[in-house]
């Protein structure tokens, strides 16, 4: 019996942010399908117990094996302990034989120099393939060689998109032969005509749906030209915008460029939202536009796709892997298709009605059930 560690600090609130993210809605729909994994294939959850940990507990998480150090943990910057201090009490976990393997959902959250076998999901390589652009600081380049450095440690990677496994073997240099693509799936709450818990945002009737939050490469000034174009001459649409922006290093640029464009009355920012009630802002919106300029996988593409919504995004990245033929998918170099398109769509019925249904057609061949199946018979390779 071989049995694996399943590091699950992702869904604890206080460390990083995962738990309502892309990272913490992988881990979750993984661990609660266990049961797939393959005759002789033990999985438990780990947990650091220094964070609330009710939802890890739910799985049965026990806590990493703790260590002994010479100062309290609390004058610790907690970057450093975890990306330093924490790979000994991984190391202990697995030396005292509470788990042969660690499986980390996430490389990122992966210690550098970890001593011992684990394995890892790469979901992105955002910061060294934009390190040029924007993630060129001190801390950056840093972080960027501790993911390497995790990378070539573990003993077999998954990676979410074939996108993703040509930036992990560009960036860090690995065999191919490692590294396991394995789409994510969607969650089946995702689905056509689901429209209700929204009373508390007050939305316009007619409404443009973007996610994913406000930094440089979700191309927001591609979103807002394209939008104000569309007012112009549709006045009844209103642009409703999801995520934690007023935190975001970009948010006084956010403002500042709605008011350049006089689009302050029209463009709704309504802070982070609840699992379901962004599956009804998906199904009631007119259309979902994303023109993100780099996406690992693209999840929220997958989701409104699940939920008939017409979706227009960029050809860059893992996008058209998710969307295939089954969304308008544009080149960010040329703007003005954008806006086109984006009109052309709001003004045919029919076409949101093609799109609608390629939507959840195409959605429909992305399953966590295959995803976690697939995943855990990866693992048990690491350590045939």
């Amino acid at each position: 019996m071989i049995t694996l560690g399943f590091d699950l600090r992702a869904l604890q609130y206080g460390f990083k942010a995962h738990k309502n993210r892309g990272i913490g809605v992988y881990a979750r729909n993984l661990i609660q399908r266990r049961r797939l994994a393959p005759a002789g294939l033990s999985i438990i959850g780990l947990h650091d117990s220094h964070y609330e940990a009710h939802e890890p507990l739910e799985h049965n998480s026990t806590p990493y094996r703790p260590v002994r150090v010479p100062f309290p943990r609390g004058i610790v910057k907690d970057y450093i302990w975890q990306n330093v201090i924490f790979r000994l009490s991984a190391q202990a976990s697995v030396k005292n034989s509470e788990v042969d393997m660690i499986f980390f959902p996430s490389h990122l959250d992966t210690p550098p120099w970890l001593r011992v076998p684990y394995v890892v999901c790469a979901h992105d390589m955002i910061q060294a393939a934009l390190k040029n652009q924007l993630y060129n600081s001190l801390k950056h380049r840093l972080d960027i060689a501790r993911q390497v450095s995790a990378l070539r440690g573990a003993v077999v990677i998954t990676a979410v998109s074939e996108h993703t496994k040509k930036d992990v073997i560009r960036f860090a240099n690995v065999d191919p032969d490692k590294v396991h693509v394995i789409s994510q799936g969607v969650d089946a709450d995702f689905r056509p005509g689901v429209t209700g818990g929204l009373a508390r945002f007050d939305l316009p009737e007619k409404f443009i749906l973007n996610v994913g939050g406000i930094d440089w490469r979700k191309n927001m000034n591609l979103l807002f030209d394209s939008f104000s174009a569309l007012v112009k001459q549709y006045p009844e649409y209103h642009l409703v915008i999801t995520g934690d922006i007023e935190s975001d290093p970009q948010y006084i640029r956010f403002t500042s460029s709605l008011k350049e464009k006089s689009l302050e009355p029209r463009v709704h920012a309504v802070g982070y939202v609840t699992h379901q009630e962004l599956v009804s802002l998906y199904n009631r919106a007119e259309v979902f536009f994303y023109p993100s300029l780099y996406e690992g996988f693209g999840l929220p593409v997958l989701e409104a796709m699940a939920c008939g919504t017409p979706v227009i995004s960029t050809n860059r990245s893992s996008i058209p892997e998710v969307a295939g033929k089954a969304a308008c998918l544009l080149d960010p170099d040329e703007p003005e298709s954008f806006t086109q398109a984006l009109i052309s769509l709001v003004e045919s019925d029919a076409e949101k009605a093609r799109l609608s249904k390629a939507g959840i057609d195409r959605a429909a061949g992305f399953s966590w059930d295959r995803c976690a199946t697939e995943t855990y018979k990866a693992l048990v390779s690491a350590l045939a």
